[in-house]
């Protein structure tokens, strides 16, 4: 299974990578190199990796005159085999931002478990994975990867201002005519905030709409982030629509509020005045719907869960919110609660 990467990691080789590991590229916290790898097994826990080529250095006297053209970036030859293979099989490409403890190996297993889950719809599968390898001790582990997730939202605005420059300069009948989405899980949603900063603060605080769909699966965010111009306020800005999927029985998201001094998850219980958020911001309840058997934490349900599988895919398919079957609407909060299937 292909699924294409950008890594802020350490490579393990920097010239010619073959893995990546646990801490920042030693080029700095937005240092970005792109590729491919290939995941195969049952478990998806086997892959191989063709990392692209890159040269920023010019030399001195080119970049005094700005003469850039000896610049190799290995972000334009990952985009444009992209670009090929959603033109090629008429298919939309997802971006993926995974969250706390996660090495590099179960960033590539969980980028292809999602891209397995929703093979109903075939998609292109393009991983954003930072250095989240946190270990079994809680607190540290925890409070050194919410840093990194913070560092690694940075790169993650670089990676997404690329991808713009990228689509900004191909040509008319170069467009592959397909949308692309973003998922972010659980501390993938805290980078995502840095990122959209970081973003913002290049441009003037301006945003081009650059996504169809975003959709937040049991962010480890504050449940005023919406509200808050330095967090997720002008997130709606960047997609067509944002969709939060929340579970107030989420264990990791009950340990992370209350043993590590975090105020009320945006991931457990979802924004604390949705009656207030844009219209183009849609609240989903999936507690009702969990099965606790298969997911003891009530975490990871976005590609675990069948009722959360077919929600998602009639988001991704435009389907309009209060069209979305199995969905009860809740007039007192303006959000929506997935009713479980019956038997």
């Amino acid at each position: 299974m292909r699924i294409y990467f950008a890594t802020n990691r350490d490579p393990d080789n920097a010239d010619t990578p073959t893995d990546f590991g646990e801490r920042f590229s030693a080029n700095g916290l937005t240092d970005l190199r792109f590729g491919v790898a290939e995941v195969s097994g049952k478990k998806f826990d086997r892959y191989t990796l063709e990392v692209a080529d890159e040269k920023l250095d010019v030399g001195l006297a080119s970049a005094a005159v700005g003469d850039l053209s000896g610049q190799k970036l290995g972000s334009q030859e990952v985009f444009e085999r992209v670009r090929r293979e959603m033109l090629e099989q008429q298919q939309d490409c997802l971006i993926l931002v995974h969250g706390f403890n996660t090495s590099f190996a179960g960033a590539l297993q969980l980028a292809a478990r999602v891209k397995d889950f929703y093979a109903t719809r075939p998609m292109t599968v393009f991983l954003f994975t930072w250095p989240s390898d946190g270990s079994l001790l809680p607190f540290k582990a925890y409070a050194s990867d919410r840093d990194d997730a913070r560092a690694s939202g940075v790169a993650l605005g670089r990676g997404l201002q690329k991808l713009a420059a990228y689509l900004r300069g191909t040509r008319p009948e170069d467009y592959c005519g397909q949308n692309v989405h973003l998922f972010a899980h659980s501390m993938g949603s805290y980078a995502l905030r840095w990122a959209l900063q970081g973003i913002r603060s290049c441009n003037g605080g301006q945003l081009r709409r650059l996504l169809d769909q975003i959709a937040l699966f049991a962010p480890d965010e504050d449940d005023d982030a919406f509200e808050l111009d330095h967090k997720f306020q002008t997130l709606p800005d960047m997609a067509r629509r944002v969709t939060v999927y929340h579970n107030a029985a989420d264990q990791a998201l009950i340990v992370s509020d209350r043993t590590k001094n975090n105020p009320d998850r945006l991931g457990a219980s979802g924004p604390r005045n949705s009656r207030a958020l844009p219209d183009k911001v849609s609240v989903v309840n999936c507690e009702p719907a969990l099965s606790f058997t298969a997911d003891p934490t009530g975490h990871h349900y976005f590609y675990q869960n069948e009722a959360v599988r077919r929600d998602v895919l009639a988001v991704l398919a435009g389907t309009p919110p209060q069209d979305i079957e199995r969905r009860e609407y809740l007039a007192d909060t303006r959000s929506y609660r997935l009713v479980r299937a019956r038997r």
